[in-house]
């Protein structure tokens, strides 16, 4: 749960100058030691009974008391989004006197939580954060509210203040089903090679630009204490997002023109054979449990020479707990055999539960949670940029950030090619589900990539059809 907390900011100085002007000039001249205690103490429970609000946070000509004493509760995935919103929520408390109860759960235990709470029509989550793996399949048993009607209600939303034509684009589009729009999105974040330049230097080798160059130069960074090449493995959502971005690099597409199955394609094949040999012999032991967090600590800890991850995940290997600080270099994902770079991609959103009974205070959050001045403010603090345009102008965030991520995030995003990932199919949890099982069967060595491709296609095929 979040807790509410004043937010007053006094410096000692100020306080004892605030204290003698009180005391008609006395009070530093008070030689008890006593009294001068009770009325430090007594002077600050005053001071916090009256909460200090950073306005900042709060424009446009609404109420923001109109729902005070109302309490929602949202579910939340683990986050660098969810980890900024937390520290200044107490802030939109204070303000609206509106209590927010966070649930908060690691990504593969989220999905699961979020799916039972709307499976159930219970009013119990009035809010919640949505990855781009779920949009079809919510949309396709009406989980999402739609937004419209709340932004047509100039009593919830000022226009001017909220600024939404300063949103992504391609995630207001992503987020957007027959003309509902049913998401509002908080990150936009797209494939990105990380490597040691130290490491690279130290054993004579360029930044890999294809993938057969990106093998070699793992396998020469290899060693008992350091992997030469860190990704995902986990079953799930996790190693298919990365293998994605193989498979649309080397050619290979999730379906044909008629809607069947091609990842077991020769294109998909020949992805799947780098990725995974690029895991079974550069990679970390037990890396069939590596989310996206086991792949950043390892690199924090020093122990990856190279790694392709999102975007928005890379900024704690500049963090001052981070051993390779300062040794990052960054640049696109390598090319493919026809000189295609397709990286994979990712929006999360917050959307609203249509069993909610507490709507309008839902999206009053919502709309706060996504607006500009909380987007600059999380992006200042923890150095990513969420899905704001205006973010990557803001001076404050661009001075504090390394300068080759920057440009490298920005070029990546535009070689994103939305379309090609299936995450408006209803079924592609499903589908991603059987994928990621066989994948999993060609890193231990149970199947081959044909093997595990032709097998994964079967179990689509037959999915597709029910």
């Amino acid at each position: 749960m979040i807790k509410s907390s004043c937010s007053v900011r006094i410096s000692f100085p100020v306080f004892m100058i605030f204290l003698n002007i009180i005391f008609g000039g006395k009070f530093m001249r008070s030689s008890n030691k006593l009294i001068t205690s009770v009325l430090i103490m007594i002077l600050t429970l005053v001071l916090i009974s009256f909460p200090v609000f950073s306005e900042e946070f709060f424009g446009g000509n609404i109420d923001w008391t109109q729902f005070s004493g109302q309490e929602i509760r949202l579910i939340m995935c683990e986050h660098w989004y969810t980890n900024g919103l937390k520290p200044i929520v107490s802030e939109f408390e204070n303000k609206t006197g509106i209590k927010v109860i966070f649930d908060i759960y690691p990504e593969e235990a989220f999905y699961t939580k979020v799916r039972v709470e709307l499976a159930g029509a219970q009013p119990t989550m009035d809010g919640f954060m949505i990855g781009s793996l779920d949009m079809g399949s919510y949309t396709a048993a009406n989980w999402l509210e739609p937004l419209n009607p709340f932004f047509e209600n100039k009593n919830l939303v000022d226009d001017e203040w909220y600024d939404f034509q300063d949103l992504y684009p391609s995630a207001i589009d992503g987020g957007t089903h027959q003309g509902k729009l049913l998401v509002l999105p908080v990150g936009a974040e797209a494939e990105v090679m990380a490597y040691r330049k130290d490491i690279l230097e130290e054993k004579g080798l360029s930044v890999p630009n294809t993938y057969e160059e990106l093998y070699d130069a793992a396998k020469k960074i290899k060693t008992d204490d350091m992997a030469g090449y860190v990704s995902r493995g986990l079953r799930g959502l996790s190693i298919v997002w990365e293998w994605s971005g193989f498979l649309l690099s080397y050619g290979g597409r999730y379906f044909d023109e008629n809607g069947n199955p091609f990842f077991n394609s020769p294109e998909g094949i020949a992805a799947t054979d780098i990725y995974t040999k690029l895991l079974m012999e550069t990679g970390p032991s037990g890396v069939v449990n590596y989310g996206w967090q086991e792949v950043i600590a390892s690199a924090q800890q020093g122990k990856a020479g190279i790694l392709i991850e999102a975007s928005g995940a890379l900024p704690p290997l500049e963090g001052d707990e981070s051993v390779v600080k300062g040794k990052i270099g960054y640049a696109q994902i390598p090319a493919g055999p026809n000189q295609e770079r397709i990286p994979n991609y990712w929006f999360w959103n917050l959307a609203m539960n249509p069993y909610s009974e507490k709507k309008d205070a839902t999206f009053l959050f919502l709309t706060w949670a996504t607006s500009k001045p909380v987007f600059l403010k999380i992006a200042r603090d923890s150095g990513v940029s969420g899905a704001r345009l205006s973010v990557w102008s803001d001076s404050e965030f661009f001075e504090k950030q390394n300068k080759e991520w920057i440009d490298t995030c920005i070029e990546s995003m535009s070689f994103v090619k939305a379309d090609l990932i299936p995450y408006l199919n209803a079924k592609y949890p499903e589908i991603a589900d059987s994928i990621s099982v066989e994948l999993q069967n060609v890193i231990i060595g149970a199947k081959s990539s044909k093997e595990a491709l032709d097998e994964s296609a079967k179990q689509v095929a037959d999915l597709l059809k029910k």
